[in-house]
């Protein structure tokens, strides 16, 4: 009965990263889509992203830019979105099925994305740094990379296992 209770409440916490992922996204495009037509926008585009000399300096760069960081944002959601699902078919009766493990796949794949994209975003914003135009704060936006990547490793490591599991569990089923 406790597991079922801190699942609902880790549920609980996951809709609420959810929504906030959505939020941020939501709000980087619209601000992204504003600046194109408004470019004073750029100097606060979201929680002090400060994109402005950039944008000045050369609109392709600051397109690309945001494009990273829109992106990174909305993948973040997506994957909260996935850990939703998992919690939505998941059986406590039957924890290893093929659904978990095929959600469990996408979410590890979906880290290594999250991870890569950021590591090319950070190897473009050290490209700008060199051309001495400042980003304030845009680490906060695009985190390091590193994390997601260990991440992304970890959770494959675990669809690895359900999967065994998996097989384990029709074993048992089939000798019954």
């Amino acid at each position: 009965m406790k597991t079922k209770k801190n699942l609902s409440v880790l549920s609980v916490v996951v809709w609420i990263l959810f929504i906030g992922s959505c939020i941020k996204a939501g709000a980087l495009t619209f601000t992204f889509i504003m600046t194109l037509y408004n470019p004073d926008g750029a100097k606060n585009l979201y929680e002090g992203l400060n994109l402005f000399e950039l944008y000045q300096t050369n609109v392709n760069a600051y397109k690309l830019m945001m494009s990273f960081i829109i992106f990174l944002a909305g993948y973040k959601a997506y994957l909260a979105f996935l850990v939703i699902r998992i919690f939505r078919k998941l059986n406590l009766k039957a924890p290893f099925s093929e659904a978990i493990i095929q959600l469990i796949t996408q979410i590890s794949y979906s880290a290594f994305a999250i991870g890569i994209l950021s590591l090319l975003a950070i190897s473009y914003s050290e490209n700008i740094f060199k051309k001495d135009i400042p980003l304030s704060n845009i680490y906060d936006f695009i985190g390091s990379g590193a994390e997601y990547l260990f991440f992304g490793g970890i959770i494959f490591i675990i669809a690895q296992v359900f999967k065994r599991g998996i097989e384990i569990q029709t074993e048992n089923d089939l000798t019954i």
